[in-house]
Parts: structure tokens; sequence; C-alpha cells
């Protein structure tokens, strides 16, 4: 075999290669719908930082890279449909610095993101671990609470059509476990539980 049709064939093998791995690839791009909570907000102006970093969020396998999972959109939709649950006012802010007149504000960002797919698993389910840590700052920006939360889903892919939607479903479901977090374990962490109490003693004071 000559030099040349060696070459060819290599070239013929690494284009089969490719194929086939863009084949198992999986993409998805995180999409659902999330009403808004029933639950009592507390009587606060609050603020919803929501960066560019946070909206546009995309997970992608560190290993193989056949996964890649966009799941900013979705986790933003969460938290902006969130806000009239957690607070009697809430205003979306771009950073930090655009604060004015609220009485605490929230800076999320992810801290990690993990999916099991069935192939890792030996189960017939789809899991997502998301953690977030959210910051919490009062009206003069000043720290009050650094909280981590974590949240999780899954799905049986035998009820669904491809990977991507049990994957999507599993990511939903993780985020509105998110949402179910927040709303209840927001007002009872120590650092908050402080603030409020301090809050409600000044606002109190003759």
């Amino acid at each position: 075999m000559t030099r040349q049709a060696v070459i060819k064939r290599l070239r013929t093998f690494a284009t089969l290669a490719l194929m086939l791995a863009a084949g198992c690839a999986t993409n998805v791009t995180v999409k659902g719908d999330f009403p808004p909570p029933l639950s009592r907000p507390l009587p606060l102006h609050g603020g919803l930082v929501l960066d560019d970093k946070f909206q546009s969020h995309v997970y992608q396998d560190e290993q193989n890279r056949k996964l890649t999972f966009a799941i900013g959109a979705a986790q933003t939709a969460m938290l902006r449909s969130l806000g009239g649950g957690l607070f009697t006012r809430t205003s979306e802010l771009g950073s930090l610095d655009k604060a004015s007149g609220q009485d605490l504000i929230l800076v999320p960002s992810v801290e990690e993101i993990q999916v099991a797919m069935p192939f890792e698993t030996q189960l017939k389910v789809f899991e997502v671990w998301l953690k977030y840590n959210i910051a919490v700052y009062d009206g003069k920006g000043e720290p009050v609470a650094d909280w981590i939360m974590t949240a999780y889903g899954k799905t049986p892919s035998r009820f669904l059509s491809s990977d991507e939607e049990a994957l999507n479903q599993a990511a939903i479901v993780a985020l509105r476990d998110a949402g179910a977090r927040l709303l209840l374990e927001f007002p009872r962490v120590p650092e908050v539980q402080a603030w409020l109490q301090a809050s409600r003693t000044v606002g109190a004071a003759p």
C-alpha cells in the first residue's frame, strides 16, 4: 500500500470516528415552566442580580466533551418566577452596583453541576445535581450571608422518547427542587434570620 493510500485511509477512519462521536453526543438546552409559587413572601423589597454568566451558563462534560447542558435560561426563568413568592416586591438588577432601595439582594452563582446518565449508574434514570452559591447583601451592599444551596432531580428514561428529553425533565425537577428549597430554607439561614430579627428590632424602635 502506498504512502498516499495509507494517509487517505487514516483520514477516512478519522472522519468516521468524528461522525460516530457526534452521533453519540447529547446536547440539551433546558426548557420548562415554573409557575409562580403559592407562599407568603417576606415583607421586603428584594433584589435579584442575574448577570450574563448566570443567564447563559452551560455545563460541559469535562471528561469526554460529549454532553453539553445549557441551563442558564431555565435557571433564570425559575428565579424570576420565584421572586414574587420570596419578597413582596422584587427588582432584577444587572449587578450589585445597580442596587437602589432594596432591603436584601441575592446574587446567585453556579458552584457545580453533576449529571449521571443511565450507562454510568446502571439504572434507567437520568440524574441531575445542582449546587448554587447564594450571596446575600443588604441595601448598602454589605454582605449578610454566603449560602450554599443544593438541589436534585431524576427522571426514568423508559418513560421518555429520547435521552435529551429525559435529561431535560431531570433538570426541570432539579430546578423546581432548588426553587422550593430557596423559598423554605432562605429565611432559616442563620445569618439571614439574624438580619431579619435586627431589622424588626430597628423598625420597632421609637
